[in-house]
């Protein structure tokens, strides 16, 4: 191979690394969202609790697990007679290079029942 197709090799191998660097923390964070997710299935009485209780513990849990920047208004919770709907839907954007930026969307639900 030539200089130049080395050169070529070496960029797009660069973009790539670039690519995982900045978008691993994402994924990690929405790993996070989705053990707190998983978290309220454990959670005694948890559909006995208001709408307000539960989005509060979500909340909480996700800064205890490293989530910092989290919306509130991502949270609907949603009760329908003993079941209750808890569904994450939000979006992250990241700033790539130059005027380049990536967005990530990501939801995530739950279905709670009374026992």
């Amino acid at each position: 191979m030539t200089g130049t197709g080395w050169l070529v090799v070496l960029a797009i191998l660069g973009f790539f690394s670039m690519l995982v660097i900045k978008l691993s923390p994402v994924y990690m964070e929405n790993f996070s969202v989705k053990t707190v997710l998983e978290s309220l299935k454990q959670e005694p009485m948890i559909t006995q609790k208001s709408t307000a209780e539960i989005r509060k513990m979500i909340l909480r849990r996700l800064k205890v697990n490293g989530v910092y920047e989290f919306s509130k208004d991502a949270i609907k919770i949603k009760k329908e007679g003993g079941v209750t709907n808890v569904d994450i839907t939000y979006q992250v954007t990241k700033h790539m290079a130059g005027n380049v930026d990536v967005l990530i969307s990501f939801s995530d639900n739950i279905k709670l029942v009374a026992n």
